[in-house]
């Protein structure tokens, strides 16, 4: 991913995507669901289970990624009442 999303997303695709022994998942989470102003750097398998977390501090100061557009909770200018993102119905 380029953008920050929620853990739980993060979850779903590396266990539906991913190859269960070898596979691996490098994702920028949020530290917390829905707070998209700061992530870490977290490597998951193809199980969904976390392997790593790569540095303490990826977001506030440092780094900041674009938050999840197709997440009702989204907030700043990249977000759908500000771009015009529309969801598949």
């Amino acid at each position: 991913f380029n953008f920050g999303i929620n853990e739980k997303k993060a979850i779903q695709f590396a266990t539906e995507l991913l190859e269960p022994d070898n596979g691996r998942l490098l994702a920028p989470v949020n530290v917390q669901s829905d707070y998209w102003l700061k992530q870490v750097y977290k490597v998951y398998d193809g199980t969904g289970a976390e392997v790593n977390v790569i540095g303490q501090d990826v977001g506030a100061w440092s780094v900041q990624f674009q938050p999840d557009v197709t997440q009702d909770t989204c907030q700043g200018i990249w977000c759908a009442q500000f771009n015009g993102f529309q969801k598949k119905r």
